[in-house]
This record gives C-alpha cells, sequence and structure tokens, in this order.
C-alpha cells in the first residue's frame, strides 16, 4: 500500500490518533478482501443517522474526516508493510460525549498480499461541552520503513558569470572574475590577475623594541680569576713552543627580557619589607604554659621537670641544662638528640653528659648537653686539618669543611670573596671549629638552624651602632612585658681606624669610619682571609663597631605568641614612652621547670647592647 499526497502537509502534528486495542462486541469491523487501488477514501463517517451533511442536534456538531489519495511523480511517500503481525492493532480514538451516551466503534481491517492484519477502532461520545480533542499515535513494527525522497534537478548550463576591471595606471590592471555553478558541480572561482611590468618593491621594517626570548650561544664565558695568564718576554718572531687547547664550551643560555635601552620589563626589587615584631599592650596577658620533650629517633617522651636553654654571639651552639623527672627518663635520653617544646617553640639538643644525686629522700637526675649544630664537633666526628690547595671563594671554603656532613651553609649580609690558594689552612679542628674560626677572623658569628640543618655566617653586628638611629628594629619590647630590667655601663675608647693585613698572602688595608678624622686607631688585625677589600671592609667595620661606651640592658620577658624567642644578633627596641632606643642582642637564655604540683614556669632573658656616644 501506498500514500501519495499532492501538496505538503502543513502541521507537524498528526491529527489523527491511532492506538491499538482489543476488539470487543460492541464494534463495527470492516474486513476488506483484497487491497484497495482506488482514489476514493474507502471510509465514511456518518453522525446521527445516514444524513450528509449531519444535522446538527441542539448544541453538538459532527466531523467529516475523510482520507484521499493520489499518485505523483515528483514527491513520493511510500509506506511498506514487509511483516505479519497477529496482535498489533491500530486504534483511533475520539472520545465525544451526548446525551444518551452512545458509543460508535469503528474496526478497520485491511489485508494485503503480505498478510498485514490492520486494526483500527474509532470511538465518539457527545456530550454539552463543544471541544474536540484529536490525537494520532501511530505504530508500527521495527522493520517498517518510510521512504521520503526529495530530488531537485536543475539544468548544468545555468551559469552567472561576473566580471569586475579595475584600471589601476596604464600598466597595471586586475581582472576579478567570479564564476558561480549551480548544479551536480557547484563551486566559486575567483581570479585575480595583475599584468605589466615591474610592479613596485617594498620594504618592511620592524619598529620598536623586540620580544622578551632565550639566548643561546657557545660563547665561552670564563668566571673571574679561573684563568691567569703572565707573560714574562715581548712576543717574537719566532713559533711559540706553547700551544693552549680549549675543550669546547656547553651551550649557555640566558633569559632576555625584551625591551631597548630601557628595560621593558625591569626586574622588580625583592618585596622584603622588614615588619619589626611587637607584642600588643594588654591590661592583662592570660598564657598557659607548655613544656614537652621527644626523643627524636622514635618519638619516646622523656618527662624532664627542668630546662635552661643559652646562646650568646661567640657561641656556634646553644648550651642546654636538662633535669629528668626519674633515672628512667635520665637513661633514656643519654646520648640522644631531643626535641623539646616551649610554649611552641622548638628547640633541639643533644644530652652529653649526665650526672645524678642523692640525699635523704630525694635524687636528682640531670645531664648538659649542646644544641644540634654539636653533630660537627668533637666526638661525633674526628679533628680535620683543611688547606685550600686551589683559589676558592669564602663560601666555597666553609662548603668543603661541610662536606659529607648533611648541614648546609649561607653567608647573610657578608659578601663573598676569592681566597687565594693556601691563604687559609687550619689544622687539627672539627669542621664547626674550622668555621668558626673562618668567621671570627672576619668579625662574623654562626647562627644554627637545627631544624634544617643549615649554618647562616653573619656579622657580629648586623647593624652598626651608628646606622642603628635609622634602623628597622626586628624586635621591639615595652614595659608592659618587660618584668624585669637591669643596666650597667661599660667605658672604652671610642675609635674610627683600624689597620688590617693579611698573613702569608693578603693585602694591607685601612678601614676609617665614614664621616670621621680617622685619628683614633683601634688594635691592629692580623688574618689569614684578609685577602680581599670585601674582607676588610667586613672585619674591620665589625671591629670598630665594638669600640665606644657600651650600655648593657639585661630583660626578662615572657614567651608567647607574638613575642617569640630572641635570637641573638638580633636589633631590639626598647620603647619608654613614646622612644625607642636601639640595641644588638648579645646573649640569649630562656628557662622553663615544672613545681611539685605541676605549674610551669617559662621566662626569657636577654641582654641588649647599647652603644653611648
Amino acid at each position: 500500500m501506498k500514500l501519495r499526497f499532492n501538496k505538503l502537509w502543513p502541521n507537524a502534528i498528526s491529527p489523527l490518533k491511532i492506538r491499538l486495542v482489543e476488539v470487543g462486541d460492541n464494534v463495527v469491523e470492516l474486513i476488506f478482501s483484497e487491497a484497495w487501488l482506488g482514489a476514493v477514501s474507502p471510509i465514511k463517517i456518518r453522525f446521527n443517522g445516514d444524513v450528509e451533511p449531519p444535522i446538527p442536534v441542539d448544541t453538538t456538531f459532527g466531523i467529516e474526516c475523510g482520507i484521499g489519495w493520489l499518485t505523483l511523480d515528483a514527491v513520493e511517500q511510500a509506506l511498506l508493510l514487509a511483516e505479519f503481525a497477529d496482535e498489533h492493532q491500530v486504534s483511533v480514538d475520539s472520545p465525544w460525549l451526548n446525551y444518551n451516551s452512545d458509543e460508535i466503534a469503528l474496526v478497520s481491517r485491511w489485508s494485503s498480499n503480505i498478510a498485514i492484519d490492520v486494526t483500527k477502532a474509532f470511538h465518539w461520545e457527545i456530550n454539552e461541552d463543544v471541544r474536540t480533542d484529536t490525537s494520532f499515535n501511530w505504530t508500527l513494527p521495527i522493520d517498517h520503513q518510510t521512504t521520503i525522497q526529495f530530488d531537485w534537478v536543475t539544468s548544468e548550463s545555468h551559469r552567472v558569470d561576473t566580471a569586475f576591471n579595475w584600471l589601476d595606471i596604464a600598466a597595471h590592471q586586475l581582472h576579478t572574475s567570479v564564476h558561480w555553478v549551480d548544479g551536480e558541480v557547484q563551486g566559486v572561482e575567483v581570479s585575480f590577475k595583475y599584468q605589466g611590468g615591474f610592479v613596485s618593491h617594498d620594504t618592511s621594517i620592524k619598529w620598536g623594541f623586540h620580544e622578551p626570548r632565550w639566548v643561546c650561544s657557545t660563547k665561552y664565558r670564563p668566571p673571574v680569576g679561573k684563568v691567569t695568564l703572565r707573560f714574562n718576554e715581548p712576543l717574537s718572531t719566532q713559533p711559540n713552543p706553547i700551544v693552549l687547547r680549549f675543550t669546547a664550551s656547553p651551550n649557555y643560555c640566558y633569559w632576555d627580557d625584551g625591551g631597548g635601552l630601557i628595560d621593558g620589563n625591569p626586574t622588580l626589587p625583592n618585596i622584603d619589607f622588614k615588619i619589626p615584631i611587637e607584642p600588643q599592650i594588654r591590661r592583662y596577658y592570660l598564657m598557659q604554659p607548655t613544656i614537652t620533650c621527644v626523643r627524636v629517633s622514635d618519638s619516646l617522651p622523656i618527662v624532664i621537670v627542668s630546662c635552661s636553654i643559652s646562646q650568646s654571639r661567640g657561641q656556634w651552639a646553644r648550651s642546654v641544662s636538662l633535669e629528668f623527672s626519674s633515672r628512667i627518663d635520665a637513661q633514656r635520653a643519654h646520648n640522644e638528640l631531643l626535641l623539646i617544646t616551649i610554649n611552641g617553640y622548638e628547640f633541639y639538643a643533644i644530652a652529653e653528659q649526665p650526672s645524678s644525686s642523692k640525699a635523704f629522700g630525694v635524687e636528682t637526675h640531670s645531664s648538659t648537653g649542646r644544641s644540634r649544630a654539636a653533630e660537627l664537633s668533637s666526638p661525633y666526628l674526628l679533628p680535620i686539618s683543611y688547606t685550600n690547595t686551589v683559589l676558592r671563594s669564602l663560601g666555597g671554603i666553609i662548603g668543603d669543611l661541610l662536606q659529607n656532613t648533611g648541614w648546609t651553609a649561607e653567608l647573610s649580609g657578608i659578601s663573598d670573596f676569592s681566597v687565594p690558594a693556601g691563604a687559609f689552612s687550619v689544622g687539627n679542628k672539627s669542621p664547626i671549629d674550622a668555621i668558626n674560626e673562618a668567621a671570627s677572623q672576619l668579625g662574623c658569628m654562626i647562627l644554627a638552624d637545627d631544624a634544617t640543618r643549615k649554618l647562616t655566617i653573619i656579622p657580629r653586628w648586623p647593624t652598626v651602632p651608628w646606622e642603628m638611629a635609622t634602623a628597622v628594629p626586628d624586635l621591639t619590647v615595652h614595659d608592659a612585658v618587660i618584668t624585669n630590667y637591669s643596666e650597667t655601663t661599660s667605658i672604652n675608647p671610642l675609635c674610627n681606624v683600624v689597620w688590617l693585613r693579611g698573613e702569608q698572602q693578603g693585602i694591607n688595608a685601612k678601614v676609617k669610619r665614614s664621616g670621621s678624622a680617622g685619628n683614633i686607631p683601634a688594635a691592629d688585625i692580623s688574618a689569614q682571609l684578609i685577602v680581599d677589600n670585601q674582607a676588610a671592609r667586613i672585619a674591620g667595620t665589625n671591629a670598630l663597631a665594638d669600640t665606644g661606651d657600651k650600655l648593657n640592658v639585661t630583660l626578662s620577658l615572657p614567651v608567647m605568641a607574638d613575642l617569640p624567642p630572641v635570637v641573638p644578633g638580633m636589633l631590639i627596641g626598647i620603647r619608654e614612652g613614646a622612644e625607642v632606643f636601639k640595641g644588638t642582642c648579645d646573649s640569649w637564655s630562656i628557662r622553663a621547670s615544672v613545681s611539685d604540683r605541676g605549674d610551669i614556669d617559662i621566662e626569657q632573658s636577654i641582654t641588649v647592647i647599647r652603644s653611648i656616644e
């Protein structure tokens, strides 16, 4: 069976609703014995008798539905039923309610030559409401197929030619040809043709700063002082008996950030604003002191009764004194690395020398030791002898002394300089003692970070006295946190010049305080590392900072979140009302103890040196 239509269907939704229903007793069955081939619909629908058109009764109305088939050649829609379905039904249900609630059912079955059974049932009920609901549901077997084919045929000879001609100059002409071909082969062709002799010559110059880029080269860039060539005779015409051969330099790359004479991407300075630490002023301070001690190797808790830790600028390690609660704790801590936490701040210590004392009813076990930097000294490392056999920098010498120890070092506030071969030597000293000797020759000291196992070499006076007035202090304290205050004065001559010289190798230098007459000399300095102007400047500056009248101030402070333990060398500001006077921390100590009732008392003391001029 084929359905052909002579015009397009205007709506997207079918006006009929077909449902599959079971055939009951109160239905009319239409059975056709052969396929329908006529052009007239085989179904006629009547309402209220056999009158056409139907006569409306009261407020009701009738609907006539017709289906027509027309054969067309151009547009064809074919419905092919290729299977036999016993239980498939197609129903059209249109409910209208009338007064007598009659039901009209129409069942249509077509029997085609491929044995397809299609059943259609129509139910109408008419009521007072003037409403028409029409819906179609079409259910087809899976293998049913609907084919719609549209063919447009356009003559291949259709063609549109468009030509655009521009006249430039006498010798130049531009031809533009656009061709459109509609049909089986479609395309657009645009042709530009220039005719004539020599057209022109264009020169492009890129103007502006070059872009950032990586620049790589194999040009050898020797470090300063790596190779020194000296000739004691003039060049002659005879062949040189010395031939110098150099291996190829590896590819060296550096980043060019663009720009011209003025850098397009200037290097910004490090954002390192020094913000001083200053505890807040409160009416009262509530603190909950804590003190714990564990063995680092296995995190075993060690119960301690008291702890005392101290350090000064001349020490490269802290001194530690511990008192244990029992003999078992003292034995567990002997020669072990301990982690002591006081109010949240961590300190490393090695209990090296145990001791005990007994009295009537009292037994005390204690031990003294040093911080973790003691790993670099005897008896943990054997003494060494060292001489720089080649030209080395100060940082390189310190790195050689720390080789295979697991510790690292850096210079802070000190300009590195080169030390000639054989200028520095030490004998029968531990690595940390050798480094401390090198730092002492330059007027510097060692700060050890036990957590990261790192040594920092800094000047003994990170801020010299004559620059303290404008310097920003590292820590500022006030009366609210100072629990004890005392001061003493020491009288010393104020010098403004010092002479320095190297020992076996080196230079002779005169370091004078800027702006002074340079007429009051300090004691001369002779050291192995005075081999460079930078070395002489560092050592001479610290020597002049030690001279002059000094005010030694001793302060007792708590340990809080906004008042951490002080480090020797810090610039300390002491506030008195609106004024702040500054000095360098010379020594520091912290003490923590636990009473028999479990009360914890923690306090730190510092000594600040202030210059009086």
